[in-house]
């Protein structure tokens, strides 16, 4: 069960699994120590020589809470049971259990207490199912409320990114499925430019040849005289591979309204050419100087191929590749207390380390994770141990603070991952887990 999961509504307090007010046979009347400022221990000494005095740390004592003015309804047949499971909720235990109170519109808060007092009062009310003036007593060593959810942020180490790639792309081809296979569905997608008829024999593209000088081009879409966009520049290459006898092929290069601006001729099988200055599109054509034998003949499969641009110019947008790491994490406690965060460091990395950018404080660890290998640091403990087993916090560097002093304040707070030099592998993680904390 996670924290807090019993908790539905204002007025309800759930310690470890009993849940305590609306809805349930436990209801009270006041929470004493929940909203108040602990008892503060004061660092604060008097002046020898002066009025006042220096002031010292406060450093804050275990927070005590209070459930008073318990009430306990239930049948009288079952108010024994109501009042069992209430003793067992709140037996002493070695360990602090969760602690959530949910008042108002600010959501539920949590802390870990243990139960250190209840008076529950031996009266008729057992005989009415009716107890009142029962009492609940908790204690949390650690004084602070934190928010239910917990917060995760991580990065990997610094990686740059691959940024422009200078090289033009590979040639793609330009025509659709049906266009390229020369098969009749795509008729009009082609042009009979004069001497010639297109027909479909068998549902393959015909041009049925009757005068020299005949020619068919390749068009952007049905109906259309348009050619593919190229810029000024471009290489173009015009491939048919199942070419019919007799013919050569050519490009029309044309301006943006399509008027002609100049050609390139090539062979039967292949045209290249580069799109002179003006150049806004380029139209493939297919030409016989003299009618074939037989003159009619399947125009076959064919590929326009168009790469980038053979200048140094780029089209917009820009592709930089994939953006790097720079390290870098950000933690947001939006409570009023300094938290403390807990570290995962994931290998492979040698010499991890986690610096707070703006005080400086690093935590830094002098061994080799291999792949797989888990460094988790618990601020509020103390604690560097490795694969959630072995202690490693003999490895800390001279250069690290006290584990229990790396914390969060309230506010943003900007961290960074780094490593020995030469330890880059991008597999290589750190993760902080904090919840905001309220005094």
């Amino acid at each position: 069960m996670a924290v807090g999961d019993l908790i539905t509504r204002p007025g309800q307090v759930q310690y470890g699994d009993l849940l305590l007010g609306p809805g349930t046979p436990y209801r009270w009347r006041g929470i004493t120590g929940w909203e108040d400022l602990p008892a503060l221990d004061s660092g604060t000494v008097p002046r020898s020589n002066a009025h006042g005095a220096f002031p010292g740390a406060l450093l804050a004592q275990a927070r005590t809470i209070g459930l008073d003015g318990l009430i306990i309804r239930a049948p009288r047949a079952s108010v024994g049971a109501v009042v069992g499971a209430l003793n067992a909720g709140t037996v002493p235990v070695e360990d602090e259990q969760p602690f959530v109170a949910w008042l108002d519109d600010r959501g539920p808060l949590l802390a870990y207490a243990r139960a250190t007092r209840r008076a529950i009062p031996a009266t008729l009310g057992y005989r009415l199912g009716t107890i009142t003036g029962a009492a609940l007593e908790f204690v949390a060593t650690d004084p602070r409320r934190y928010k239910l959810a917990e917060r995760t942020v991580a990065t990997t180490l610094p990686m740059s990114e691959p940024g422009l790639d200078w090289k033009a792309p590979d040639a793609q081809q330009q025509f659709p499925t049906e266009q390229a296979a020369g098969r009749a569905s795509s008729i009009g997608s082609f042009w009979a430019m004069s001497g010639l008829t297109l027909g479909n024999s068998a549902g393959a593209l015909t041009a049925a040849i009757t005068a020299n000088a005949a020619g068919i081009a390749w068009t952007i879409g049905p109906g259309s005289f348009r050619g593919w966009p190229v810029d000024p520049g471009q290489t173009a290459t015009f491939l048919a591979d199942a070419a019919p006898p007799g013919c050569n092929l050519l490009f029309h290069w044309l301006d943006d309204t399509g008027a002609y601006v100049g050609g390139t001729n090539g062979t039967r099988y292949r045209v290249t050419g580069t799109a002179p200055a003006g150049t806004a599109q380029v139209r493939p054509v297919m030409q016989w100087a003299t009618v074939p034998n037989p003159a009619t003949v399947a125009i076959g499969p064919t590929r326009l191929m168009v790469p980038g641009l053979s200048g140094e110019s780029l089209a917009w947008p820009l592709s930089f590749g994939t953006p790097g790491s720079t390290g870098a994490l950000t933690a947001a406690n939006i409570g009023d207390a300094a938290t403390h965060p807990l570290i995962e460091f994931r290998g492979p990395v040698v010499r991890p380390s986690l610096a707070n950018i703006a005080t400086g404080d690093v935590l830094e660890y002098d061994l080799a994770l291999a792949a797989g290998d888990l460094l988790t640091v618990d601020t509020a403990a103390g604690t560097v141990t490795l694969n959630g087993t072995a202690s490693r916090i003999y490895t800390v560097t001279s250069r690290s603070v006290p584990e229990q002093t790396f914390t969060l304040p309230p506010g943003t707070t900007n961290l960074h991952f780094r490593a020995a030099p030469g330890s880059n592998d991008p597999s290589a993680t750190a993760t902080v887990r904090y919840r905001s904390a309220y005094w």
